[in-house]
């Protein structure tokens, strides 16, 4: 009883630590995948499309290899069909002839046994008699009458070893292809798998892809709405409409633009004297101009640069002496300020995680005061006169 009771709690704790070991790989699983994602929300659009169609270009060679893995395996499986049902025949065959060579073995050594009994010596003292010599005449006949025996059963034995031998290489080389074949489906399933999982990566990698570009949009029109209300760049009606109805396209157009930002901004060189940037040590996330998105084959217009800090919670600074004109929480653009420059120039920093205190609408602050910080990317715009200017000419990249 106390036995019975100790497997079963056994038992239990077995599978209690199994439903463990597949719940903590679930979720390692689940942890890698948003680790993967929250890598790819925080990559530049292009290295995104660059990913996707590098995912396209795999998910091709596996459907090729898939394919000719399908082929080769289909003909292999008639063959294994075959060589399984021989396997079956030869191992049958193969049993069947070690019962024999047992037997034999049995069958020798009882021969071997009488022969080694009629050739026992003569005890001391023995008178030999003419019935002796008769007795001898008859041993002499069964020794032979054995021997022939043991000769015969002994090339029978040699036979059937023989065979033996060659049906175990028959098997072996049958269970070598077997292997090779059972490898295959292996490969053909862990194939499948890789496909399914990067078919599903594809789908989350378009799914952000589709929303980064929906962002763009809406972060452009919204900020070119502010500025048109506070008379800095002012567009045409014609322009908005399009602006509105301008949707992200499909694969299968042609080249169109998304929004009406694209060919509709009017954009000058800056021919000033730099000035500098708003940002201590930074990269560039997203640069300024024309974007072919590689993806649904939409041209966007960039009005703006995206600068990614090098160091969380960075503060960002006025690149120029001017007054703000503009500085609150916007609902795409995060937290915004704006300020206006000498020669009809403004910059804009949007996406502030905060705005400094000190910073107001009429305020006039001198360049390098701090206007608010971020935690990783701001977004920074620069305008001339109803023009667009390349943020990267007016500041300084040391």
């Amino acid at each position: 009883m106390t036995k019975k009771i100790f497997f079963i709690f056994l038992f239990l704790f077995l599978t209690y630590e199994q439903i463990n070991a597949n719940a903590l790989n679930e979720k390692t699983k689940n942890l890698e995948e948003n680790k993967r994602i929250q890598q790819q929300l925080n990559k530049k659009l292009e290295d995104l499309a660059s990913d996707i169609l590098n995912g396209e270009k795999t998910l091709k060679d596996l459907s090729l290899q898939i394919q000719i893995l399908n082929s080769q395996t289909a003909k292999l499986e008639e063959s294994a069909k075959v060589q399984y049902k021989e396997l079956n025949m030869l191992t049958s065959q193969n049993s069947n002839l070690l019962k024999s060579k047992a037997n034999m073995e049995g069958k020798l050594i009882a021969l071997l046994a009488k022969d080694f009994a009629y050739d026992l010596p003569i005890p001391e003292g023995y008178v030999e008699g003419k019935e002796s010599f008769l007795a001898f005449e008859v041993l002499s006949g069964l020794d032979k009458v054995l021997n022939s025996e043991i000769f015969k059963l002994s090339k029978d034995y040699e036979g059937i070893t023989k065979l033996i031998d060659d049906k175990q290489t028959q098997i072996k080389k049958i269970n070598d292809n077997l292997k090779d074949y059972n490898d295959q489906i292996t490969r053909l399933q862990d194939l499948r798998k890789k496909q399914l999982d990067e078919i599903n990566k594809q789908k989350m990698d378009r799914a952000i892809y589709s929303k980064k570009l929906q962002n763009l949009q809406a972060q452009q029109d919204e900020l070119r709405k502010t500025l048109d209300q506070l008379r800095i760049i002012q567009r045409k009606q014609q322009e908005q409409q399009e602006q509105k109805s301008s949707k992200i396209a499909n694969n299968n157009q042609k080249i169109r633009q998304l929004g009406s930002s694209y060919q509709g901004s009017a954009i000058k060189r800056y021919t000033g004297k730099k000035t500098i940037a708003p940002l201590d040590s930074f990269t560039v996330k997203q640069k300024f101009g024309n974007y072919i998105d590689p993806i649904y084959n939409i041209k966007i217009f960039n009005e703006s640069v995206v600068l990614k800090s090098k160091k969380s919670d960075a503060m960002v600074k006025n690149v120029l002496d001017g007054k703000v004109v503009f500085a609150k929480d916007t609902s795409m653009l995060a937290r915004v300020v704006i300020v206006e420059h000498d020669d009809g120039i403004h910059t804009i920093y949007a996406h502030l995680d905060k705005i400094a205190p000190n910073i107001k609408v009429g305020k006039n602050i001198k360049k390098g005061v701090i206007v608010g910080r971020i935690k990783s990317d701001l977004t920074f715009e620069v305008t001339q006169k109803n023009f667009h200017i390349n943020p990267l000419e007016l500041i300084s990249l040391n």
